[in-house]
């Protein structure tokens, strides 16, 4: 089997990586829109310190539904999500995740951050967006695929086999740092498959690009997002 799908590279800024793949996206659908344009929509995260943390992803699949599309996250998270929720109707899920909202913890991630999460979460399902809570494998994959490109967020460090980055805020920048480095999770667009690969659209300025990748490197990398709670597909039709 092979799918290709015709996906723009577009480049990111610093924590841009959401909003440079939603782009990617929506310029496949002929919607013309700019990294800047989907940052005013949607803008990255700083924390009080003025570190860029990133992108509400339920605040982003708020903005595809405004778009136009019909949105749903599959997550394969256990932390904000529970695998117990799979059957729970989407109102149930906003009272789930209200409770739970209480007692989310994240080493690096103060409360400020998940008070965006869980209202971006909770807005996307109050707004019409779909949750999913599959296994995802590399049949679940090429599922979706052929109903279109769709956006994946993984681990930058093992998709890349790249050391871990800490924030300088001197030179407002990422820097290497293999020892005192956090692991960082990164926004692509899966593009395409042929014979157990993926075709992927990075918008990573220094790793990035259109490449092909192992089927277990890609779904490693997905399950690996869960170092920030961010492991899931996210896919968009009209």
């Amino acid at each position: 089997m092979k799918i290709s799908y015709e996906v723009p590279l577009v480049k990111q800024g610093l924590q841009e990586c959401t909003q440079a793949s939603v782009t990617q996206l929506l310029n496949y659908y002929g919607i013309n829109k700019t990294i800047e344009e989907v940052k005013k929509e949607v803008p990255v995260y700083v924390s009080p310190e003025g570190k860029p943390v990133g992108t509400s992803l339920g605040h982003m699949g708020c903005y595809l539904l405004q778009q136009g599309f019909q949105t749903t996250f599959h997550i394969v998270d256990v932390e904000i999500f529970d695998r117990s929720w799979k059957e729970l109707t989407s109102e149930q899920l906003v009272q789930k995740l209200q409770e739970r909202k209480q007692f989310i913890r994240h080493s690096r991630y103060e409360q400020e951050a998940f008070d965006l999460i869980f209202d971006g979460y909770i807005s996307f399902l109050r707004s019409g967006g779909k949750i999913e809570l599959p296994i995802i494998d590399e049949a679940y994959l090429v599922k979706q695929l052929e109903q279109a490109p769709f956006l994946a967020v993984v681990s930058y460090n093992f998709l890349h086999s790249d050391s871990k980055y800490r924030y300088d805020n001197e030179h407002n920048i990422n820097v290497r740092d293999d020892i005192k480095g956090n692991p960082t999770t990164h926004a692509i667009i899966v593009s395409g498959y042929e014979e157990g690969k993926f075709s992927i659209v990075d918008p990573d300025e220094e790793n990035g690009g259109k490449k092909t990748i192992s089927a277990s490197q890609l779904i490693g990398a997905i399950y690996l997002a869960e170092t920030d709670f961010d492991s899931l597909v996210l896919t968009v039709s009209k």
